[in-house]
């Protein structure tokens, strides 16, 4: 496997930072740092804004994968890839969470913004300790671009408001909502890009994920990497499962294909 591999792409949340400590672990530091030394490139590929990745500020990574494919940049802050809903989409979701009574986080390149603050967006601000701003989100939507969408709904409900929007994809990493991206639009898509813009194909890339938003890149790249705590329908399409991200998942599977 050594040598096969140029680049990493890990998942932030569940992957490289523990639930329950809101901090990479020290194993998975150093074994980032190792596969640098090794001169395989290591990147972020995340659903978070890039506003949110300083979580992981104390990992030298050589680019970021953020809003899950929606916007690729270098760390030197060039930007290789970045796409956003059109107008209509974004006004079609939010007439959607008014008319079925579910809370919207409306992701901008600036900030994500949620329409209430119900149960559901506190119990993932909690988990990932970012606090979304309360705000009328047809007015942020109306002045800046939106890049992803987060509805606070169920699976039954998903089943029932997607075929209204076949201009966008769902997927998941936790029961309690959704992220919404433009059709087309994933992790995978991101790698794609990134992969391109060094000169490398798929089958130089090795993702790492748990959730269902990862099931993409877990799947088309060449060495797909589910965590121990990931989700049954990931772990169904990895190429190898290793332990969870508190049992020091990251650099067991990096040890076991011999990376580091």
């Amino acid at each position: 496997m050594k040598g096969r591999i140029k680049a990493v792409f890990f998942d932030i949340d569940g992957t490289l930072v523990s639930f329950k400590s809101h901090t990479v672990p020290e194993s998975a530091r150093r074994a980032i740092a190792r596969l640098r030394e090794q001169g395989v490139k290591v990147f972020i590929a995340t659903g978070r804004l890039m506003k949110h990745v300083g979580i992981v500020n104390e990992i030298e990574v050589d680019g970021y994968i953020t809003v899950n494919g929606g916007y690729c940049i270098t760390s030197a802050g060039e930007v290789i890839f970045e796409s956003a809903f059109p107008r209509a989409t974004v006004e079609r979701v939010i007439d959607l969470s008014e008319q079925y009574g579910f809370d919207l986080n409306v992701m901008t390149h600036q900030d994500m913004y949620v329409s209430s603050m119900g149960e559901r967006v506190k119990k993932i601000a909690s988990m990932i300790n970012i606090m979304p701003t309360v705000a009328d989100v047809r007015a942020i939507a109306a002045t800046q671009p939106v890049v992803q969408m987060c509805p606070y709904i169920s699976r039954e409900l998903e089943q029932e408001i997607m075929p209204l929007l076949p201009d966008c994809v769902g997927s998941r990493w936790i029961e309690t909502f959704m992220d919404l991206n433009v059709r087309g639009v994933d992790k995978s898509l991101g790698i794609q890009q990134v992969m391109s813009y060094y000169g490398l194909t798929m089958a130089e890339a090795m993702a790492f994920g748990d959730g269902g938003n990862d099931l993409p890149m877990v799947r088309d790249a060449a060495v797909g990497v589910a965590m121990g705590n990931a989700c049954d329908e990931l772990k169904g399409v990895a190429d190898y499962i290793t332990s969870s991200v508190d049992e020091d998942g990251v650099s067991r599977a990096l040890e076991y294909f011999e990376l580091i």
